[in-house]
């Protein structure tokens, strides 16, 4: 699940960021971070069709539930970075670029993903999991 590192790469400058980029390459934590969104995306969205299965305000609940996703997707990302023992070392020097804008641009790069991936979830095949909201779009 390394291989995900293209996607988080492409928003950065290799030049500035290759320290740190491949900190979190050589720690496999791409891969957590890969799995991490997955499972997230996976446990939200059933808790949102099968045991919430909102019928009332679905729209306003269903959004609720992709900003949790995203919320819960960055705050792994973060965790995960900060327990990176290459980019604490790098935040504990102070060196350039500044490491903890590296864990915010990283983490932030991680919502988008989460948010993209239920976003796609829900309106395949996750939405057949609901008794009430099967016929809604979302």
């Amino acid at each position: 699940m390394n291989e995900i590192a293209t996607l988080f790469e492409f928003f950065f400058n290799w030049d500035t960021y290759q320290e740190l980029l491949n900190a979190v390459y050589n720690n496999l934590d791409y891969g957590k971070i890969g799995w991490l969104m997955i499972i997230i995306t996976t446990i939200v969205l059933v808790v949102f069709y099968k045991f919430w299965d909102p019928i009332s305000a679905s729209k306003l609940k269903w959004l609720i539930s992709l900003l949790g996703i995203g919320i819960l997707s960055y705050v792994a990302t973060s965790s995960i970075l900060y327990n990176n023992v290459e980019i604490i070392q790098h935040l504990g020097i102070g060196q350039s670029p500044d490491g903890d804008y590296f864990i915010f641009q990283m983490s932030m790069i991680s919502f988008v993903y989460s948010v993209i991936i239920a976003f796609v979830l829900s309106i395949i095949p996750f939405r057949q999991l609901s008794t009430n909201n099967s016929k809604n779009p979302f």
